[in-house]
């Protein structure tokens, strides 16, 4: 099942350098609605993580699988530049969705580039595969999940931008 994950739009991203330009602060509060449209995949994505750990050992390093925390590492982040070496130098990300926890970013996409190379990180990736599914396990279903809500409001963000930035502009 694929779904895309982008909405095109060409010159949202001029517009927002044109609004911070204009006033800063409203450039702002843009910021802070498309986050907000934005909300549904956070939420989604943080559904998706276990409520316990996924292996009973995963404790200690840089404080362990600990389910509350993994589900805060989970936001939505604003982008709004070009990413160097991006393969579409004219498509400029947004929004991106992050997980800022080390070990649930392990949990998410350990086995995604390989199978492990040891015995133990092939138990690892296996164990975690039984129990939460091959790798993207909470980021990309969370995302695919959300997707047509976020993409409506995203468009409603995007359009009280622009009447914003109209009036602004007059």
């Amino acid at each position: 099942m694929a779904v895309s994950s982008s909405i095109e739009v060409n010159g949202v991203a001029d517009a927002i350098k044109v609004l911070n330009s204009v006033n800063p602060e409203l450039k702002k509060q843009v910021v802070k609605n498309m986050k907000a449209a934005a909300q549904p995949v956070e939420e989604s994505a943080r559904r998706l993580v276990p409520a316990v750990r996924p292996l009973s050992g995963w404790v200690g390093w840089k404080g362990g699988f600990d389910p509350k925390a993994v589900r805060r590492g989970i936001r939505v982040a604003f982008r709004g530049s070009k990413v160097r070496g991006a393969r579409d130098p004219n498509n400029i990300p947004l929004l991106t969705l992050r997980q800022k926890n080390a070990a649930g970013a392990i949990y998410d996409m350990a086995g995604r580039r390989s199978n492990g190379t040891t015995d133990a990180g092939r138990q690892f990736i296996n164990v975690l595969n039984q129990r939460g599914g091959p790798a993207s396990r909470t980021m990309w279903p969370g995302a695919e999940d959300a997707m047509p809500v976020v993409v409506r409001q995203v468009e409603a963000a995007i359009d009280d931008m622009m009447v914003i930035l109209n009036k602004e502009l007059r």
